[in-house]
C-alpha cells in the first residue's frame, strides 16, 4: 500500500469526522473503514457511496488492497472494531 494514502488513511479513521458505520462503505453519514480509504483517497463517490461491504467494488479494491486485507477489514468494522482500533492495526499490518 502507498505509504502517503496509508497515512491519510489511519488519520482520517482517527479524526473523528467520519462516524463509524456497518455493512456498507458509506450510508446515511456512516462509513465503513473502507469507505474512509476511499474517500480520502479520492475515488468517485457515485461509484461506491451506499453499496454494500459484500460486492465491494473489485477494480476499486484491487486499485487500493488486496482482497484479502480488504476482507479482513471489512470483517473487523462490522464486528465492532472501532476506527483507533482498525487504524492501529493498518499501521501494524499493511
Amino acid at each position: 500500500m502507498d505509504k502517503e494514502l496509508k497515512a491519510k488513511w489511519v488519520k482520517a479513521l482517527r479524526s473523528g469526522k467520519y462516524e463509524q458505520g456497518r455493512t456498507h462503505l458509506h450510508r446515511d453519514g456512516h462509513y465503513c473503514c473502507l469507505g474512509v480509504l476511499l474517500d480520502v483517497a479520492g475515488a468517485p463517490r457515485e461509484e461506491w457511496d451506499g453499496a454494500c461491504l459484500a460486492p465491494f467494488c473489485d477494480d476499486l479494491r484491487d486499485k487500493y488492497l488486496e482482497f484479502k486485507t480488504a476482507s479482513k477489514l471489512a470483517e473487523m468494522n462490522d464486528s465492532g472494531d472501532t476506527f483507533a482500533e482498525i487504524a492501529n492495526y493498518i499501521e501494524a499490518n499493511l
